[in-house]
């Protein structure tokens, strides 16, 4: 039991490898590749120990059963182990060794597994197989290192050598555009000096104009006074042309309501008298019936029968026994009341007359009064028009000398800021020649840098062949390793188990060759 002690302390690949060569042939050779992948699991589980662990705790144990679909607990399989005396009934382990497992697994007898006796006789050819191999995997190693630093370092050197030539590039534009602003600033310098003297004379046109201006608006203030003292006057003429005008309309109102009067009284009269004629006609008509009823009867009272002649008669009789003294007299009454209605009528005619050429001479007096007050406003008007004119005349001339002082100002502002701005023009042309010779520094610099990177990038492309040179001393190595492990696997009394194992790991180093030279993908 202490040998198998002494097989769960050894490494997971030495205790695959053991377990191998142990039950080689009754069944490990079609197990070998699987039991390759338990001892990679166990060794990547392991994260303290790795490849040189030799058992997981239970924790990491269930972990790699799950990984292999095993439905059994760590308890169960070393229930297992104790009932074939693999474990002691007093042990108990605290971590669960590979080959714990592969015994449980493969339902091995342990007994056998501790005979050493089934490692093989040829250790000296395993010995000098696995120093071959450690040999291999140590030029690998190092090849792959050597391979990884120039990789990266021409990988860098490139990379120095794109990003050099990019500011190089930037430095060459950078220069170049110093240059041009160097050459813009010193055209804009020269532009300020000429806007300069364009601004100096400017202000010189504006104090002159502003003096004009002040002129102007004198005389124009002038003109204003005189302007109002007209409209005053005009005023006054307006409002006396107004007086007389009202008292022509008072007068031409009174002569109107007269001659409405008249016309009302000739009105009335008229009227009277057409009733009076009505009447009178009315009285004519009575008198024409009488006399036109008398001559009818007359007639029928001397034709016809005997009866129709005594009827008319009789009716003649009783028309002439009435009274025409009414008749007459108030025929005679209304002829007389008819000639004194037109007396009157005549009257009120002749006094309508007289009011109404009283009203036309008041309407044209009124008129004439109006023509002078219409007169009068447009005199007034038009002295207005000359004040406001001149006030506006001298609005506009103190607006144009305030726009001329103005003006003047701002000249003078032009000046000032074109004089500052030929002296900003002349920092600037001083900063951009500054500029352009900074650039050109960094320029060089920026050469240097560049150059520098192409003699790194050639030294990484040598630093890469001496890896690619290495690399193919391991392939070499690789290949005396392969065949030497095929001279050892023709003899008798080999490790089968150990031999695949280094095969194995021989087949694994080729995964750093490319494939163009015998390699395999990773």
């Amino acid at each position: 039991l202490d040998k198998l002690h002494d097989i769960c302390k050894k490494t997971y690949k030495e205790q695959g490898v053991w377990f191998l060569n142990c039950f080689w042939e009754q069944f490990a050779e079609k197990e070998a590749e699987i039991i390759w992948q338990y001892v990679d699991t166990n060794s990547t589980l392991d994260l303290e120990n790795h490849e040189e662990g030799c058992g997981l705790d239970e924790m990491k144990a269930h972990v790699f059963l799950e990984k292999f679909d095993e439905t059994l607990t760590v308890r169960e399989m070393r229930a297992k182990l104790r009932s074939t005396g693999a474990i002691g009934e007093t042990e108990r382990p605290k971590t669960v060794p590979l080959t714990h497992y592969l015994l449980y697994k493969y339902n091995a007898d342990w007994h056998t597994l501790v005979d050493e006796s089934r490692q093989g006789d040829n250790k000296e050819e395993m010995a000098k197989a696995e120093a071959m191999l450690e040999q291999v995997q140590a030029a690998f190693q190092e090849s792959e290192a050597r391979a990884s630093d120039a990789r990266n370092a021409l990988n860098a050197a490139v990379s120095a050598e794109n990003s050099a030539k990019e500011r190089e590039a930037e430095a060459v534009a950078s220069e170049n555009q110093a240059v041009q602003r160097e050459n813009e600033a010193k055209a804009s310098e020269a532009q300020a000096v000429q806007q300069e003297t364009e601004a100096k004379d400017s202000e010189a046109a504006a104090v002159q104009r502003e003096n004009e201006a002040v002129a102007q608006e004198q005389e124009a203030v002038q003109r204003e006074t005189d302007a109002k003292a007209s409209e005053a006057k005009a005023k006054e003429r307006e409002a006396s042309a107004k007086a007389s005008h009202a008292q022509a309309q008072e007068k031409e109102n009174v002569a109107k309501k007269d001659a409405a009067a008249a016309v009302e009284r000739e009105n009335e009269a008229k009227a009277a008298q057409s009733e009076l004629e009505e009447a009178l006609a009315a009285l004519h008509a009575e008198e024409k019936a009488y006399n036109d009823k008398k001559m009818e009867l007359e007639k029928k009272s001397t034709e016809g029968g005997v009866v129709s002649m005594n009827k008319a008669k009789n009716e003649l009789a009783q028309h002439l026994a009435e009274d025409p003294l009414p008749l007459r007299r108030a025929k005679i009454t209304a002829e007389a009341a008819v000639k004194r209605a037109e007396k009157a009528s005549k009257a009120s005619a002749d006094a309508r007359q007289s009011a109404e050429a009283s009203a036309a001479a008041s309407s044209k007096a009124r008129q004439e009064a109006e023509d002078d007050a219409t007169a009068a406003s447009q005199a007034r008007q038009v002295a207005e028009s000359d004040a406001a004119a001149a006030s506006s005349a001298r609005s506009a001339a103190a607006k144009a000398r305030e726009a001329a002082s103005d003006a003047r100002a701002q000249a003078t502002k032009d000046r000032e800021a074109a004089t500052a701005a030929r002296q900003a023009a002349e920092q600037a042309r001083a900063a951009a020649t500054s500029a352009r010779e900074a650039a050109a520094a960094a320029r060089e610099s920026a050469t240097q840098s560049r150059q520098a990177a192409e003699q790194a990038r050639q030294a990484s492309e040598e630093a890469k062949a001496a890896a690619d040179k290495a690399l193919d001393d391991a392939a070499d190595k690789l290949k005396e390793a392969e065949a030497y492990l095929q001279e050892v696997k023709s003899k008798p009394g080999v490790a089968n188990g150990q031999l695949w194992w280094i095969d194995r790991e021989l087949y694994e180093q080729k995964k750093y060759l490319p494939v163009s030279r015998g390699g395999i993908a990773k």
